[in-house]
């Protein structure tokens, strides 16, 4: 009987729950927060370092143009809604959703890179490095705070 009640016991703390109630304001906190941290980066790595961040505006032929605001705005809150989309989802239809979550955001965090990696070699290398020096800040916000506050205590 013991060790019924132990595996038990085991199962239930290895089950994860995500409430979906309160996932939608901490998917927010998540985009805001990588939304600000890569500003900042942005700005201080533009003003303090020089960098250009020229980049090709409407494909990879397209005409260069200063990468605005704006998009680095874009470029974390979707990713951020897609990742609370996709906990959602898990917390559904896993028990373990967070251990799940973790691995398939590793997977999509690397493939993130191709996206600085593969710019044309017309823009500068230190834009290059500018943009993929955010991919870890962005990530490591939006799975963070996921992770952390997206989980039921």
């Amino acid at each position: 009987m013991a060790t019924t009640t132990n595996a038990a016991s085991h199962s239930a703390q290895n089950e994860q729950i995500v409430p979906i109630s309160k996932l939608w304001w901490v998917g927010l906190v998540a985009a805001v927060g990588a939304s600000i941290a890569n500003l900042v980066v942005f700005w201080i790595t533009k003003g303090v370092f020089g960098i250009p961040y020229i980049i090709p505006m409407g494909g990879p032929s397209g005409p260069l143009r200063a990468l605005p605001a704006a998009l680095i705005i874009i470029f974390n809150v979707v990713p951020a809604i897609g990742a609370t989309i996709l906990l959602a989802i898990l917390g559904k239809v896993l028990s373990r959703p967070i251990r799940a979550f973790w691995i398939i955001s590793v997977v999509v965090f690397a493939i993130s890179f191709i996206l600085p990696l593969g710019l044309p070699s017309r823009v500068a290398t230190s834009t290059r490095i500018g943009l993929g020096l955010m991919h870890p800040i962005a990530g490591g916000v939006i799975i963070g705070v996921l992770t952390t506050l997206g989980r039921q205590k």
